[in-house]
């Protein structure tokens, strides 16, 4: 196996509130103008497979017809709950086998599922089979205890339901996990036995409400081994989007490979 794989927040134009990002001139949100840029970003990234966050329908369809010419296939999944965004994934990979979207149990104070989703598209790599897990799992207050965390629980779900109940498979799972190397939902994916691709070399991989932080992930099973991509250095000053990265995350990817090789 040699491949790479991208994950990246594109952020959801129905999220974008202009006082959060006062550095930030008006005219780069506009939505056709961001997806453009996006679709750009993306091509650059020059990888065999992108996990996205943040995902709106028109975007999803602006981002189709963008990346197909160039050979990549794409599948989407919208929240649940009447939230307005949710997870694709495009490929540019000969064999996939499918996807579903896995709903997470976790409930909003309402008692309502919160809608947050896992979308896992399934490849076979040269007669490997690869399962790829994009996920934007849901901010929680840090000083909530962790078994009532939400984005743990959904977390711990992934792995329980996911994951583990399928461990012959070799397993990326990445996305935006809202928390940030060493917290406790970072640390329950390498207890899992899966590996950081940006383990001891972590950048800030967003600049939101001006504090930089790294809050996207790589996770991969063993049997692989990552060369991930040095990113653009990022700080509370960063101006987040800009004219060149049209989002307020940057795009993290890596080249996998099979550990032997």
């Amino acid at each position: 196996m040699n491949l790479r794989i991208a994950s990246y927040n594109i952020l959801a134009d129905a999220y974008v509130k202009p006082e959060w990002f006062p550095h930030t001139p008006a005219d780069i949100f506009e939505p056709r103008r961001r997806q453009e840029a996006l679709a750009r970003r993306i091509l650059g990234l020059d990888v065999d497979i992108v996990c996205l966050q943040e995902v709106e329908p028109g975007s999803f369809a602006a981002l189709q017809s963008a990346l197909e010419p160039h050979g990549y296939s794409g599948v989407f999944a919208l929240k649940q709950q009447g939230r307005p965004d949710g997870c694709a994934v495009f490929h540019r990979l000969e064999r996939c086998l499918g996807h579903r979207a896995h709903y997470f149990k976790d409930r909003l104070e309402d008692g309502r599922v919160s809608g947050h989703l896992a979308l896992v598209v399934d490849f076979d790599v040269g007669g490997d089979r690869l399962r790829v897990a994009c996920t934007h799992l849901r901010w929680d207050r840090p000083d909530r205890p962790v078994e009532q965390h939400q984005g743990m629980q959904e977390a711990a779900e992934l792995l329980e339901e996911l994951v583990q109940r399928d461990p012959e498979a070799l397993w990326v799972v990445c996305g935006d996990f809202n928390a940030q190397p060493g917290d406790p939902l970072v640390r329950a994916f390498a207890a899992a036995g899966l590996l950081d691709a940006y383990e001891g070399r972590h950048q800030p991989t967003c600049n939101a409400n001006g504090s930089a932080k790294a809050i996207d992930f790589l996770f991969h099973s063993r049997a692989l081994r990552a060369q991930p991509d040095q990113l653009p250095e990022l700080d509370d000053r960063t101006p987040m989007p800009s004219e060149n990265e049209p989002s307020d995350h940057l795009p993290i990817a890596a080249r996998l490979l099979r550990a032997s090789t």
